[in-house]
């Protein structure tokens, strides 16, 4: 037993021996040897084991006597044996392995080489394509970095362009098998990339516009987060902020993140060791990230060490990439960065293209930095040289920042813009058409009839949203251009098709528009429109809410009374924050739609308007009284006082309209006007009478009449004679009766202007006398009664005019059209039945007198 514990120490030693001398052979070879050699080790090892497990069966069994040492040195002879086979096996598969690595290390210096030696990015692609297997960690970033060089060669700018079909198709799969190739290389040799072998693949990616491996984001992102920024070079820390801008960064970097490597940047920076291309770099990828930097240490870097000297230097497209960037970074609240970059852009304007110059526009807009008048000047000599090579998107952009600069575009580059556009007219978007139309409109520029008709066509194939759609139609209206029933159609159309997702500004500016155009829209659009409304009436401002009042109230549609009451609602409440024109625009439409508002809206809007009664515009004031006048309603004394104190302070300003609104307002509210400008009113008059209208003199005449001021002769003789212009050129029936009905009120002596009037106009009054109202009927009879010329034709269509509609008077004027009747002579009624007549007229008076008298008998029941 002794001896068999023994021998099996012995073997058990042997094989720790065996194995302890591969294992210090293993270990004087390299990393790939070690592998193979470890695995040969375990094989020899298992095989040790199973000869020796051998060896004692045959000779330890249990059945036989104990064993001696020569037993047991005939053991080790065998397992010394196996040990130097497995040696000698193990120096042929090192070498073999040796011997494989040499050769793969020939493999990878040839394709570094022939990926070096690369004429396009096709030979890199056909390397990649054919060698792949032998590619290594370095292989792979060599060949993306010199993709990335060849990078326009790869997009087809030459290469494809100057092979013939069947090359250039051969090419473009080469290329597409070469780059599925070289990514899955990225995921597989990614834990074998260096640092500065990230910096590179990951401007590689940026350039070739790859997107990110996700195992080489999550390299990029551990670079990042760790310390190891600090050790990057300049430009390798440009390249990277760079590259991650362009390859969307964001989405994979924290907040965190970020600000470490704004951080590294900063110190960079700090320390002068970025050149201003870099530095331009930096800005640039920081803006594509959406990060926003510290502004004063940035501030402070890039004044000092790139200033108006350094900036210079770049060329316009990178003076135009730095303002851009600036604005996205929140670099723009630096009042002397930006009239530096002014500076620098007024002294390179001439190097500019109109897209960069645009584009510095803006951004001088953006950091409210005043561009001149005299360098707008210049940008439009630049852009009527460039204009021609350019695309309609920079034309229109250029007229649209010239116009949000409030500069005055001349005559002759609208005229050049128009005739540029209208050349490339197939080019031209639809947000770009709405901007160029609504640049015009603020200009005053109206196109000609050639540029609108191709631009309805064009319009026809687009597919505007609303706000587009919105700013087209304005400009029509702001401009009055004409509209066909075609391009009115398909606007229409359009306006349906986007209504749910149209907000209240679009909706406001496109219902304006059309009352401005009186567009004959139709019912079920302005329905719905009008529903619309009724829904988000909550989200509507002030201005909304008058526009569309407005609009409503000039197309002549009827507006649901609960909606009018809910405006009415809205607007009572919010009545501060309207403007002057917004009150009285709202109380105008109102009164048009036939709404009468109640008396707390009444009353509001009197306190309201008053108080801003020094910003309120000629017709501001007009429409107010106007609309008091038509619902009869009086308003507050220091009110009309505040209103005419302004009127005869502003008088000048105010047009023929305005002015005869007026006098007709205070005549129907029987508001005295005070003397002093009451004659200057008749002043004001005698010097316009050639601008009235012929509507404008009857209102007038007619305020005058119910002034106690007398009409100076002069005055009332001009008047007359404006009034005799118009009835010469075009005849207008109801003018014309309230023209001689004052004319025969002021007929005290001398000239009787109105029996002149309608001894003139006699034949062209039997034609129309059938077409007046009850009313107008009833003033001329009255008129020409009193003044001693009627004639039986026009007394007989007028008598049965009145007869017809005798229910409509009131007591007043059932008396005067009675005094009238009695007044005339004999001859003029002739044949007429006036007992008849008369008789009627008593019968109506008093039945009105006995209505009356019952509802006062009510009231004073109630």
């Amino acid at each position: 037993m002794v001896v068999r514990r023994a021998g099996a120490c012995g073997r058990v030693e042997g094989m720790a021996s065996v194995s302890g001398r591969s294992q210090r052979l293993l270990a004087a070879h390299g990393k790939g040897a070690r592998g193979r050699g470890a695995g040969l080790a375990c094989g020899a090892g298992g095989r040790a084991r199973q000869v020796t497990s051998s060896s004692s069966l045959g000779f330890l069994d249990s059945s036989t006597p104990s064993s001696t040492y020569g037993e047991e040195n005939n053991i080790l002879a065998a397992v010394g044996l196996f040990e130097e086979e497995v040696e000698r096996n193990f120096s042929a598969e090192l070498q073999s392995i040796q011997k494989m690595e040499q050769e793969k290390r020939k493999q990878a210096e040839e394709v570094n080489r022939m990926i070096t030696e690369a004429p396009d990015a096709y030979a890199v692609c056909h390397v990649a394509k054919t060698h792949w297997r032998s590619f290594d960690a370095t292989a792979t970033t060599r060949a993306i970095a010199w993709l990335a060089k060849f990078s326009s060669t790869l997009q087809g700018t030459s290469g494809v362009q100057e092979a013939s079909d069947a090359e250039a198709e051969s090419l473009v799969a080469i290329a597409g098998e070469a780059v599925k190739r070289l990514r899955s290389l990225v995921e597989k040799h990614c834990a074998d990339f260096s640092r500065r072998d990230l910096i590179v693949l990951l401007g590689g990616f940026a350039q070739l516009n790859w997107g990110l491996e996700p195992s080489l984001a999550d390299r990029v992102r551990a670079l990042v987060e760790s310390s190891q920024l600090e050790k990057l070079r300049p430009q390798e820390l440009v390249c990277a902020v760079w590259a991650l801008g362009k390859s969307n960064g964001k989405s994979f970097l924290s907040k965190k993140s970020l600000e470490r490597l704004e951080l590294n940047c900063l110190r960079q920076l700090a320390g002068g060791a970025l050149e201003t291309p870099q530095m331009v770099q930096v800005v640039w990828g920081f803006g594509q990230l959406s990060h926003r930097l510290t502004c004063h240490e940035w501030y402070e870097g890039i004044k000092k060490f790139h200033g108006a000297d350094s900036l210079k230097s770049l060329q316009p497209s990178e003076q135009t990439l730095f303002a851009w960037s600036l604005s996205r970074v929140g670099l723009c609240n630096d009042k002397a960065l930006g009239k530096t970059l002014l500076a620098v852009f007024k002294s390179s304007l001439r190097q500019y293209d109109l897209v960069s110059m645009n584009t510095m526009l803006k951004c001088f807009h953006l950091m409210r930095v005043r561009v001149s008048s005299d360098l707008l000047a210049k940008c439009e000599v630049r852009c009527l040289q460039c204009m021609s090579k350019c695309s309609t998107e920079a034309i229109s952009d250029f007229i649209y920042r010239c116009v949000k600069t409030k500069h005055k575009v001349s005559v002759h580059t609208s005229v050049y813009a128009e005739n540029t556009v209208n050349s490339k007219i197939d080019q031209l978007s639809a947000k770009d058409m709405a901007l160029l139309m609504w640049s015009f409109a603020k200009l005053g520029h109206k196109p000609k009839a050639t540029f609108l008709k191709r631009l309805e066509n064009q319009f026809e194939l687009l597919e505007m949203k609303p706000q587009s759609l919105s700013l087209l139609i304005w400009a029509y209206a702001k401009l009055r251009l004409p509209t066909s029933k075609r391009f009115a159609d398909a606007h229409y159309y359009m306006v349906w098709k986007d209504l749910a997702g149209m907000n209240m500004q679009c909706l406001a500016n496109i219902m304006w528009s059309y009352g401005r155009l009186r567009l004959d829209v139709p019912n079920d659009l302005h329905a719905e429109l009008m529903d619309h409304f009724r829904l988000h009436i909550s989200e509507c401002n002030s201005q909304n809410i008058s526009n569309i009042m407005v609009s409503c109230a000039r197309l002549g549609k009827a507006v649901d009374g609960d909606l009018l009451s809910r405006v009415e609602q809205v607007s009572s409440r919010s009545m501060a924050k309207f403007s002057s024109q917004g009150m009285s625009n709202v109380l105008w439409s109102f009164i048009k739609l036939n709404h009468r508002p109640s008396q707390d809206y009444l009353v509001s809007f009197q306190k309201h308007f008053g108080a801003s009664i020094h910003k309120a515009s000629p017709q501001n004031i007009a429409n107010v009284v106007w609309s008091f006048a038509q619902i009869r309603y009086t308003p507050y004394e220091s009110l009309m006082q505040s209103l005419f104190d302004k009127v005869d302070s502003k008088l000048d300003t105010f047009s023929e309209q305005d002015v005869a609104t007026l006098l007709w307002g205070c005549g129907k509210l029987k508001y005295r006007i005070p003397t002093a400008l009451a004659y200057k009113f008749q002043t004001f008059c005698l010097a316009r009478q050639r601008k009235f209208s012929l509507h404008d003199i009857s209102l007038s005449l007619w305020g005058f009449t119910q002034q106690p001021t007398e009409i100076r002769p002069e005055v009332l003789q001009a008047m007359y004679e404006a009034s005799m212009r118009h009835l010469d050129r075009n005849f207008h029936a109801e003018a014309f009766v309230h023209v001689v009905w004052s004319l025969s009120v002021r007929s005290t002596g001398g000239l009787n202007r109105g029996a002149v009037l309608a001894e003139r106009y006699e034949g062209d009054l039997l034609e129309t006398v059938q077409s007046l109202s009850g009313y107008d009927s009833s003033k001329l009879l009255c008129s020409l009664s009193f003044l001693g010329c009627m004639k039986p034709e026009i007394c007989s269509s007028l008598m049965r005019t009145i007869e017809s509609r005798i229910h409509t008077y009131d007591v007043q004027q059932l008396q005067s059209i009675l005094n009238a009747v009695e007044a005339l002579d004999p001859d003029v009624l002739g044949e007429l039945d006036c007992f008849a007549f008369n008789m009627k007229l008593n019968e109506a008076i008093k039945s009105r007198y006995a209505s009356s008298s019952q509802q006062q008998q009510k009231k004073q029941k109630h």
